[in-house]
């Protein structure tokens, strides 16, 4: 009886020290909240698209393969999982969807030359293939300070095909008639007129 109550013991101060070394730990979410979702230059880069496309299109980041893309029915087994393996592990850096259906319109990924490991600085085959597979065009930009908003634009709009970028901040306003106190105004400048031409 005292073996039992001992060997409890022991099993019961090895489960208190692994769970006090897993507290100290932080495991086994061992996280923070991170300051900023984009790096500067992304945030940079963000910022100067937002305005290029102004109110046309939205803008989502960090969008996978997958997502844009599905396997084509009829495609056996194998294949199939294969392409959502793939599909699945490739990442855009941004993508434009229409701001009224939501359709994927172009998919966006910036290239760092300057950067140690070299960020996409080679054009990704299978992602490129599976773009232009679906016709949905794949725009590549290399990332520099200064760019200017009309720079990202004229890229956008020569490789997005199909959709034709409207012009920025132009709306389309309905034409109004007359306000009530012009018409009030006019009204009773035309009674005045009358009212002489019957006098004389």
């Amino acid at each position: 009886m005292e073996l039992v109550v001992v060997i409890m013991m022991i099993i019961l101060l090895m489960v208190a020290a692994v769970s006090l070394k897993m507290t100290q730990s932080g495991a086994p979410f061992p996280y923070q909240k991170k300051n900023a979702l984009f790096t500067e230059p992304e945030r940079a880069f963000m910022l100067k698209l937002e305005h290029a496309v102004g109110d046309q299109y939205r803008i989502v980041n960090r969008v996978r393969l997958s997502d844009l893309v599905t396997v084509r029915t009829g495609t056996d087994k194998r294949s199939e999982q294969n392409a959502k393996v793939k599909a699945a592990s490739k990442m855009l850096d941004f993508v434009l969807i229409d701001r009224n259906t939501l359709e994927p319109i172009a998919a966006i990924d910036l290239v760092n030359m300057e950067s140690k490991t070299g960020y996409k600085t080679k054009q990704d085959w299978f992602v490129k293939g599976a773009l232009d597979t679906v016709n949905l065009p794949h725009i590549r930009i290399k990332l520099k300070a200064g760019y200017k908003s009309s720079e990202i634009r004229e890229c956008l709009a020569s490789k997005i095909k199909n959709q034709q970028l409207s012009p920025l901040n132009v709306r389309k306003v309905k034409p109004k008639g007359l306000t009530r106190p012009i018409g009030n105004m006019l009204t009773k400048h035309i009674n005045e007129q009358a009212d002489r031409a019957a006098v004389a």
